[in-house]
């Protein structure tokens, strides 16, 4: 009898690099072998000082790491690299339980969250999901570096040196800084459904709406193709999350031509306690997961309770 086996099991990946970063010999060994069979080009450490290595050696697109909680000096790595790198596509494996504390802190580090024993099936679905994104990236990237879709914003390189002036500024005085990060709503199925063009247009079209709502001393980023950041001085919390709803309101009414109505997550946080700029932006990134985790085109502000 004729089994029909899912394309995900099956798809070989020439043009990706994977990293694997894994302490335990056997599972190391036993994922290597795994993964040797679809990456063409594979490397393979044995803790976090090879994967930064590694990583700043060879530049892969794929990260697969394992977090225990008394080996924190991986989750350090993966910071270290999404510095260099937002872009690249970080599935973490761990032997934690899924409503585990330790679960949701880790979340906004990566893109995938993998539970041990690891089921291959999900396994799989992680790592076409992240070729899935890589390969959007590329596409939408070799068209953006022709047009510019985001006028008066700027990368992500640079919006992290403009958030580590303001808050160098906030710690030396009294000054509130908030950050949001948003995020088109299924951009992926837009592309699919209306094509390339489409795409464009909606990458566009929000980014002028940003624009046009924000006001002049805020400043606009934007990270992978569907994400946008907010970089707001002299604003507390409370009137962060209404910027944010103006935009999500904005965006949400606004009539996309021949797609109709589009929609955005959002994540808000606030500098508070003398925290740093990765602990703020991971905050976000968490309050923006919370977003979409629970319906999409919705504003969260970060709660310690995430």
């Amino acid at each position: 009898m004729a089994r029909n086996i899912p394309q995900y099991l099956t798809y070989q990946y020439p043009d990706i690099k994977a990293l694997l970063v894994e302490e335990e010999k056997f599972s190391r060994e036993k994922l290597f072998r795994i993964l040797k069979r679809r990456f063409t080009t594979l490397f393979v450490a044995s803790n976090s000082v090879e994967g930064i290595k590694l990583y700043q050696q060879y530049k892969p697109d794929i990260i697969i790491v394992d977090i225990t909680m008394d080996q924190m000096s991986q989750l350090e790595m993966v910071q270290r690299i999404r510095e260099m790198n937002d872009k690249v596509q970080v599935i973490l494996t761990t032997n934690h339980d899924d409503n585990d504390i330790f679960i949701h802190m880790i979340k906004g580090y990566s893109n995938h969250i993998i539970l041990k024993p690891i089921n291959l099936d999900y396994f799989f679905q992680a790592i076409q999901s992240s070729v899935n994104q890589i390969q959007l990236e590329n596409e939408i990237k070799s068209k953006v570096a022709a047009i510019d879709y985001f006028p008066n914003s700027i990368d992500r390189v640079k919006f992290h040196e403009y958030l580590i002036n303001e808050v160098k500024r906030t710690r030396q005085g009294t000054y509130p800084l908030s950050i949001i990060k948003m995020e088109i709503d299924f951009f992926q199925k837009i592309i699919d459904c209306f094509g390339k063009n489409a795409g464009e247009e909606v990458l566009t079209t929000i980014s002028t709406i940003i624009q046009q709502r924000i006001r002049e001393k805020d400043i606009l980023g934007h990270g992978r193709t569907d994400e946008f950041f907010l970089l707001l001085p002299n604003t507390k919390a409370d009137d962060a999350v209404d910027i944010a709803e103006s935009l999500r309101f904005l965006i949400g009414t606004f009539d996309f031509k021949s797609i109709g109505k589009v929609t955005c997550s959002f994540g808000v946080t606030e500098y508070l306690n003398c925290k740093s700029k990765i602990e703020l932006l991971n905050e976000a990134e968490i309050a923006l997961h919370e977003s979409k985790k629970n319906g999409r085109n919705r504003v969260t502000l970060f709660s310690k309770a995430h």
